[in-house]
């Protein structure tokens, strides 16, 4: 009997292949319905470090404004060669009216430019959004850290602030606070507390077909504020399980790789895959059943600000 919730176990990794397709289907035409102002965001300056900080800066904040569902972002491929377009052989720091030139060839309402600026142990991030009808400034804001891992954080700040969702009123060194999340995953649901660092911490439950799994995960992010945010991870658990002639305990453990797709800056889905040892012993027939099993899961998760 063992062996059968063992097959129980196994009946998830199918159905939720079903699932997630269906999820990813619905996360496509969620991006096609997204209708909001057309902005392009040029690579930022760097003075004072290396050329790929400004650059992964302008990145991040794209994907930040994405995040948003109020603006529609374009490619950085597409900028470039519109600025090839605009001056052939530019370099160096762009004016204004290049900035609004690039938006027009790209039909655009905003255009953003920026400069990333290391000076001794202080990073200052400035960024400046213009109206291309008009060529007028309608956003700019300078925002410091000491930390140059904290610079997608001041993307973020910089978004919060344009879309005035978020109004801080200090902008020094960044907090190191972290934020809660809510996940339906299938089948059961989460908690989970996300660290202001690249690490989470979860509790978990999950119950189908007389088998209930409670346990702790711990997931290692690779990047702080990319989308999708890729992880690694390591899952325990405890089995019970109980059918009309059956019942018993076991445990489970293992580890994982997947990613987390955000399809609003709170909303996101994830899906995760990994080998699992898992053991089942049945105390009424004093049987037991072990091995090893590759899991699939998925789910959805309101992070909380």
């Amino acid at each position: 009997m063992a062996r059968y919730f063992l097959s129980c176990i196994r009946t998830f990794v199918f159905t939720l292949v079903v699932v997630i397709l269906s999820c990813l289907s619905g996360h496509g035409l969620l991006l096609a319905a997204e209708v909001g102002q057309k902005v392009a965001v040029l690579d930022f300056k760097t003075v004072g470090d290396s050329t790929d900080l400004g650059e992964e800066a302008a990145e991040t904040l794209r994907t930040y404004l994405l995040e948003t569902g109020k603006y529609t972002v374009i490619k950085r491929g597409m900028i470039n060669k519109a600025l090839k377009k605009q001056r052939p052989g530019l370099s160096g720091e762009i004016d204004q009216a290049t900035a609004i030139g690039v938006g027009k060839v790209l039909g655009v309402q905003l255009v953003a430019v920026g400069s990333v600026v290391k000076k001794d142990e202080l990073y200052t991030l400035t960024v400046r959004f213009d109206a291309v009808a008009t060529g007028e400034m309608i956003f700019r804001k300078k925002l410091a850290t000491e930390n140059r891992e904290d610079i997608s954080d001041l993307c973020g700040r910089m978004v919060k602030l344009l879309t005035k969702k978020d109004a801080p009123q200090v902008e020094g060194k960044q907090s190191a606070a972290g934020n809660w999340a809510l996940g339906g995953i299938y089948p059961g649901a989460a908690l989970k507390y996300v660290t202001g660092g690249k690490s989470a911490w979860e509790l978990r439950a999950q119950s189908g077909s007389g088998v209930l799994a409670l346990g702790p995960r711990y997931y290692r992010y690779l990047s702080k504020n990319a989308n999708p945010r890729l992880f690694l991870g390591i899952e325990a658990d405890y089995i019970t399980f109980k059918g009309e002639v059956s019942k018993g305990t076991g445990f489970a453990g293992g580890a994982f790789a997947g990613g987390e797709i955000f399809l609003t800056k709170q909303i996101g889905l994830l899906m995760d895959f990994g080998p699992m040892y898992i053991h089942l012993a049945d105390s009424n027939f004093s049987e037991s059943a072990s091995g090893i099993e590759y899991v699939l899961n998925m789910g959805i998760y309101w992070h909380f600000e």
